[in-house]
């Protein structure tokens, strides 16, 4: 390997580059399901079966009753690129499918047992290959199996115990199988799904072929509630379409945890999308809230790009903000009853995407433009904020004005402040659900800290983090509670770590309340050693949105003496202290510290 000490050039082991290539598409059971659902939603099939046992990482099978695999083409399909659904450059454009890179069956083989049987249609019998350690050399042999494909994989990351070593409890992992069949599920009305979890049935969703089954699949899968409480939508650009259930202007949830967007039926966390979805909310759900939906975009395949990641979670779009305008307006339009308000809300911030493309829907762009520029009218004093952001004083402090008295606003203990309620309210609602990062960050930890965050990575994760151990000194964050979103991911991780080695971990379980209250203890402890306006904007609408959380707190219960988020300067506070030199007389109590 080595000519004169210098590294030689050599291509690497098949089953070492799919354990390699394993490393970005099979990160959990879960994921192995939602490659294996993908491949038999894209053959056809009407109905999926799904068994596990102890929670995936024992068994994943997955049976269907798709077109099937010509025999011959058993084998190839365990080999890396080997794909039926594109053969030309050309065809990566038009992207129609939901699997396509070729990938997944050999990354799964490759750490796992595997088995893939298989019947074409037209053929009298089925075929079976193994996976095991030397499947290059396993044949196809005859089997009896209907029509359709079955993939068995058994002992996931058995030849990779480092890597197994990070799965979570079984019932961890049963949830987040759970969580892919759902999405599924409605992301293909036309198909039908059972889930079965250590040979008990879980879930068994019929085929949705009206609008009445359509419905009562989602409220299978999102809830009674959100339906009842839901308003359907179903627009149309030259281009562009856009259809689903949103949450109506008086439903809303304390975590994130009911939104679902698919591209072209393809589930996706995209940025954009996201940043749509709040504008076209903005001043309908409170700060601190979440709306829920459930929505379809379908457009050309040529104007999004589905090859940006090997999750195939993320997309791009050739004209992104036409998009961005189509979906805001269209969900706007449906909250407003299915008719266009006066005036849409002012047009918003520039959108974290990249420079838009020139793709068809450009045409549509100036009429978007046009139409978000119009004029807005005062809004009615009933939805505005009493307070008025005036001046930042150095980024410590904000002068505001309200009804004739001035406050003086401590911005850190003000978002501290409001964090606290919303992840109080979060806790009261069910539970906390981490939000993903964008990016997931990878920071460094001594190794008390890194085997305190693994230790307790379980308890954390119902309380809305995601964190991993990658490494003896380092750890991954992969997803925060949403109130904490603004936090530099460093610094939380840092009081994560040392809050639970100075907080009770373990509160009796008798103890009414216990465990939100100990939740409550661990989350005020961090608040306390992290700044969450290192990374916020300090722009007017910011501040302007702060004090609208800050009177909204106050509507409510009074904040403890020690949280003294603001103070308010009269003009009697004014005069003493142009005549005497201090604000208030000797002695005196201090009056609306909050």
């Amino acid at each position: 390997m080595t000519d004169g000490g210098i590294a030689r050039i050599h291509a690497l082991p098949e089953r070492l580059a799919n354990q390699i290539a394993a490393g970005e598409v099979v990160e959990r059971p879960a994921s192995v399901l939602k490659e294996l659902l993908e491949n038999s939603l894209d053959a056809g099939a009407r109905h999926i079966v799904v068994d596990v046992e102890q929670g995936g990482a024992r068994l994943i099978r997955v049976r269907d009753d798709g077109a099937g695999i010509h025999r011959d083409d058993l084998k190839l399909a365990l080999h890396r690129h080997a794909t039926s659904k594109i053969a030309t450059l050309e065809d990566l454009v038009h992207v129609a499918s939901l699997g396509f890179r070729g990938e997944a069956l050999p990354s799964i083989a490759s750490v796992s047992r595997l088995e893939l049987y298989s019947c074409a249609a037209g053929e009298d019998r089925g075929f079976r290959v193994a996976a095991g350690e030397s499947w290059s050399d396993a044949a196809a042999e005859p089997v009896s199996h209907p029509r359709g494909t079955t993939v068995s994989v058994r002992d996931l990351f058995y030849n990779t115990p480092a890597r197994r070593k990070f799965l979570r409890t079984e019932k961890t992992e049963y949830r987040h199988i759970e969580d892919v069949l759902k999405r599924a599920a409605l992301s293909r009305f036309d198909c039908a799904f059972t889930l079965r979890h250590n040979s008990k049935q879980a879930l068994a969703l019929a085929l949705a072929a009206n609008d009445a089954e359509r419905s009562r699949r989602v409220a299978r899968i999102c809830g009674a509630a959100f339906v009842d409480q839901s308003l359907t939508l179903d627009f149309e650009a030259e281009g562009l379409a856009l259809s689903g259930w949103v949450g109506a202007p008086g439903y809303s949830r304390g975590v994130s945890d009911l939104q679902y967007f698919f591209v072209n039926g393809r589930m996706v966390r995209d940025n954009l999308l996201r940043h749509a979805l709040r504008h076209a909310y903005d001043g309908i759900v409170e700060s601190g809230r979440h709306p829920a939906y459930v929505l379809f975009l379908a457009l050309d395949p040529a104007e999004v790009d589905v090859n940006v990641h090997p999750s195939k979670h993320e997309v791009r779009f050739r004209d992104a903000r036409s998009v961005h305008d189509f979906v805001a307006r269209s969900v706007r339009t449906a909250l407003a009853g299915g008719a266009l308000p006066e005036a849409m809300p002012p047009r918003a911030p520039p959108i974290p995407v990249g420079r838009p493309g020139r793709g068809a829907l450009a045409e549509h762009h100036e009429a978007y433009q046009a139409l978000h520029s119009r004029p807005t009218p005062p809004a009615e004093s009933a939805g505005e904020s009493s307070c008025e952001a005036l001046h930042a004083i150095d980024g410590r402090f904000l002068i505001a004005r309200r009804a004739g008295e001035l406050l003086v606003v401590d911005v850190r203990r003000a978002a501290e402040r409001v964090a606290a309620e919303q992840l109080a309210a979060a806790l009261r609602g069910g539970g906390l659900v981490p939000r993903p990062l964008l990016v997931p960050s990878t920071i460094d930890l001594d190794r008390r800290r890194a085997d305190r965050l693994e230790a307790q990575a379980e308890r954390l994760e119902g309380l809305g983090f995601d964190v991993r151990r990658v490494a003896p000194q380092a750890i991954s964050c992969r997803g925060v509670p949403a109130p904490l979103a603004e936090a530099a991911p460093g610094e939380l991780m840092t009081a994560l770590a040392d809050v639970l080695a100075d907080v009770a971990a373990d509160v009796p379980a008798e103890a009414p309340g216990a465990e939100h209250d100990g939740a409550l203890a661990l989350f005020e402890a961090i608040l306390e050693r992290i700044d969450l306006t290192c990374g916020r904007s300090r722009d007017h609408a910011s501040m302007k949105a702060l004090l609208e959380d800050l009177e909204r707190l106050e509507q409510g219960a009074r904040p403890p003496s020690r949280d003294r988020v603001w103070r308010t300067i009269t003009a009697e506070d004014v005069a003493r202290w142009l005549a005497t030199g201090r604000a208030a007389a000797p002695g005196a109590p201090e009056r609306d510290a909050r």
